[in-house]
């Protein structure tokens, strides 16, 4: 074990010192030019930095607008936040295309729209669904009309109606629509969208977007700018290879499953060591795990109350408690993971479907796999002098004093006088507890 969180470390200081994120010199923007940025996933900090960046390089450079082509379900409202604020103080025109076809505006995306100097979707795409959710208690308790009982909930839904319908206003677009879409979780096509006034334009592509912005009149802080697009280059500023490596597990789903992993790795690496694989993919999942919630911060009591849960689990199997403490653990481990990302929107927590599927593998893995772990060594420490000692084994590594044999196929701890040495054949003579005396076999 040792070795393998040895290995991460380095890995870790390499993946932190190796590869400049410096912008690519190759891929400037000038005053000839539109620079494109993408969002192609969730929203969350490491898109919003890229963004926000983004758009602030683009000014810098002297590009003539930008256009933010996105395909997202939702995400942090945080990040939301972040990348509407760069662009109300953009100092060129943004433009938003939900784009390629087939691409969506959810949530986080359909306030980033409505907050766009233009908004353009292409055919067969969507916008709305921006209803702020609590996962913790959104199941629990409704008013008459469905909208939440609790005055946590309806302040973060009040909240968040008086931001969209804001967002609405200073673009003069479709407010009555706007608040629906939050209070109401509706959402519309692009043919509707342009037809209710929640966007500006439809666009097949970007050549289309292009020949529909030439000579388009926009406000950015005050100074009405014309778009001039007619022989323009277009200049794409990607992420940096450490970002998209970061943006990858920077999901609350893969952050849960990897946690997950981490637990039943280690766990099986600890209750049976020297199976190697188990422990390697749970340390390596550990440490992603680690440097994703760097990214997305966790609450602390979720993690703890999964924490908990497994240890509930493993309890069951050595407690005659009549499931009550498999019980308390799928109580303990569905609180926990509701509570373990805390996002009022859409795609910013883990869904109900992921957290019991999540159960059902823990609980399959602690009943059959740790079971049985259990049951082969109660079963050969209760046989005594007739099932161990007397049995042969090999030593799996040089040691005096305390080391690990195989005998019986498994490996185990055992206690010598002798000093043993790697492939050695021993005997079993006494059995302490779990731990196996042994002394070197004598061969004729």
């Amino acid at each position: 074990m040792k070795k393998i969180f040895l290995t991460l470390m380095i890995l870790a200081a390499a993946v932190t010192c190796l590869g400049a994120d410096a912008p690519d010199q190759k891929t400037r923007a000038d005053s000839e030019s539109y620079v494109v940025l993408k969002l192609d996933g969730g929203v969350n900090p490491v898109v919003a930095d890229y963004l926000v960046e983004g758009i602030k390089r683009a000014s810098k450079e002297g590009a003539r607008f930008v256009v933010l082509q996105m395909d997202t379900p939702g995400g942090l409202m945080t990040s939301m936040r972040d990348i509407i604020k760069a662009i109300f103080t953009s100092e060129i025109p943004v433009v938003v295309f939900t784009y390629p076809k087939g691409a969506q505006a959810a949530s986080a995306g359909g306030f980033i729209m409505l907050s766009a100097h233009v908004a353009v979707m292409s055919p067969g795409t969507e916008i709305g669904a921006m209803h702020p959710v609590s996962p913790q208690l959104d199941f629990l308790k409704k008013d008459k009309d469905g909208s939440p009982a609790g005055v946590m909930e309806k302040k973060v839904l009040n909240d968040t109606v008086a931001y969209a319908r804001s967002l609405a206003q200073k673009r003069k677009r479709n407010i009555k629509w706007t608040e629906r879409a939050v209070r109401e979780a509706i959402s519309s096509t692009y043919t509707e969208a342009l037809r209710l006034r929640i966007i500006d334009l439809v666009a097949e592509d970007m050549p289309d977007l292009l020949k529909k912005l030439n000579n388009r009149r926009v406000n950015v802080n005050g100074k009405v700018v014309t778009m001039k697009t007619r022989g323009l280059k277009e200049v794409v500023y990607n992420m940096t290879w450490k970002e998209e490596l970061v943006n990858k597990f920077a999901d609350p789903q893969v952050i849960f499953l990897l946690f997950i992993i981490a637990v039943v790795g280690i766990g099986m690496e600890f209750k049976n060591p020297g199976m190697i694989v188990p422990g390697t993919i749970g340390a390596v999942s550990l440490f992603i795990f680690l440097m994703a919630i760097q990214v997305i911060p966790i609450n602390a009591m979720g993690l703890l109350l999964i924490i908990a849960a497994v240890i509930l689990f493993i309890l069951e199997l050595q407690i005659v408690s009549y499931g009550l403490l498999t019980l308390g653990g799928i109580v303990a481990f569905v609180l926990g993971s509701m509570l373990l990302f805390d996002s009022p929107l859409p795609g910013g927590h883990i869904p109900i479907s992921s957290i019991i599927a999540a159960v059902l593998f823990v609980l399959a893995f602690v009943f059959l796999v740790v079971r049985l772990v259990f049951n082969a060594h109660r079963g050969q420490v209760s046989t005594g002098s007739e099932g161990m000692i007397n049995n042969d084994g090999i030593v799996l590594k040089d040691f005096i004093g305390k080391g690990k044999i195989m005998i019986h196929g498994e490996i185990w701890n055992a206690v010598s006088e002798d000093s043993l040495l790697k492939g050695e054949e021993v005997i079993v003579t006494e059995v302490k507890g779990m731990d196996l005396v042994v002394k070197k076999k004598e061969t004729s």
